[in-house]
């Protein structure tokens, strides 16, 4: 057996990557044994694989901004403490708030281990000072690394530049890899809300999924004037965000309320019967701040995996370059009044998410055998 170490500050039963990666490996590699290294933000409620073993550190302190640094304290001493128990032939460092304990282990053990540093998000330009003190600390443990993952080819391209990386390095995309296996119930609430979208489809409605908060950051104000374009039997179905929060988008843009159907926070375990409701998605990020710039939000490989094409604004490198490469939907800025229809005609080829979810886990796989050899 070859044990890895996977560290991580996350709610574990949520994240998606972290755990198709681990189901990656289990299915790939069996032989690989996991412990998990967790600062959880929520406690864990799944079992994230056969061959994982959770160590949760709770610490005495938590959530408090003006005593955090005690709090990443503790969580060092005891994370560096469980890797020397542990002894790890690799050690797979999830994003920037495992640094610390990571790179002083790196420093202590040397090359006695392979590391992985799994980078999945890029500073923003306004970053605080205690956010800039991690990332510088980041940067150099991506120097110290054998291997580096970023989240998408885009960041991949511009931080290997900034950080003359010299070691190897890949991306791996957040795709949803696998079928939900949970069955999670459907509740009275949810039920009659997805029996009122069948009923209004069957009057030949078209809805257009829309996941995530009305912030100006992710094309609040470019959703609004799509919306005006809509003729009147399509709808935005509106996932996630709150009540409130859409009503003032409504009258701060004296919108049609007509043409949204506001849905609301949805467990992410029932989000597909939704995405199933749809015939195309819209996702946008402003380019005000890289990260939003090279962002590689989980709900495009969604819609790729539902087959459903998506609206995307131009200036965003990352949502454009992936339209136009793989043909599979359309730019916001190029639709009007007389073409808006058109987006009932949109369709993505059938093997694109297929292809792609192939050549991704192909790709992780080859990563740990080249450690591990």
């Amino acid at each position: 057996m070859t044990n890895v170490v996977f560290l991580a500050k996350t709610d574990l039963n949520t994240d998606g990557r972290i755990l198709n990666q681990i189901k990656i490996l289990e299915q790939s590699l069996p032989e690989i044994m996991i412990d998990f290294i967790l600062l959880p933000d929520k406690p864990v409620k799944i079992n994230p694989g056969k061959n994982v073993k959770v160590h949760s550190i709770h610490t005495l302190i938590r959530h408090n901004k003006y005593l955090r640094f005690f709090t990443t304290m503790e969580f060092v001493i005891k994370s560096l403490i469980l890797l020397f128990k542990l002894k790890p032939s690799i050690v797979h460092a999830q994003d920037t708030a495992v640094v610390l304990p990571v790179l002083l282990y790196r420093l202590i053990k040397g090359r006695s281990f392979k590391l992985i540093y799994d980078d999945h998000e890029i500073p923003n330009e306004n970053e605080n000072l205690t956010s800039r003190v991690f990332n510088y600390f980041e940067n150099k443990l991506m120097k110290m690394s054998d291997y580096v993952i970023f989240a998408n080819e885009e960041r991949m391209n511009i931080l290997k530049v900034r950080n003359n990386l010299k070691n190897e390095y890949s991306y791996f995309l957040n795709l949803p890899y696998f079928e939900e296996e949970t069955v999670l119930s459907i509740d009275k609430e949810n039920e009659d809300k997805l029996n009122e979208i069948k009923s209004l489809i069957q009057q030949n409605y078209k809805f257009i999924i829309h996941q995530g908060p009305l912030e100006k950051e992710r094309g609040r104000d470019k959703l609004a004037d799509f919306s005006r374009l809509l003729p009147s039997k399509m709808k935005i179905l509106l996932l996630g965000g709150t009540k409130l929060d859409f009503e003032r988008f409504l009258t701060e843009n004296e919108l049609n309320p007509h043409k949204f159907h506001f849905i609301g926070s949805v467990n992410y375990l029932i989000l597909p019967k939704y995405w199933e409701k749809g015939i195309a998605s819209i996702i946008m990020y402003l380019p005000t701040y890289i990260n939003n710039r090279l962002c590689a939000p989980n709900r495009f490989y969604i819609s790729l995996q539902k087959g459903l094409p998506v609206v995307v604004n131009k200036n965003n490198p990352v949502l454009s370059n992936f339209v136009k490469k793989y043909d599979c939907g359309v730019y916001i800025e190029d639709l009007n009044i007389d073409n808006i229809n058109e987006i009932n005609n949109l369709r993505i080829k059938e093997d694109v998410f297929s292809d792609l979810k192939i050549e991704q886990i192909d790709k992780f796989i080859s990563i740990y055998n080249n450690l591990l050899n």
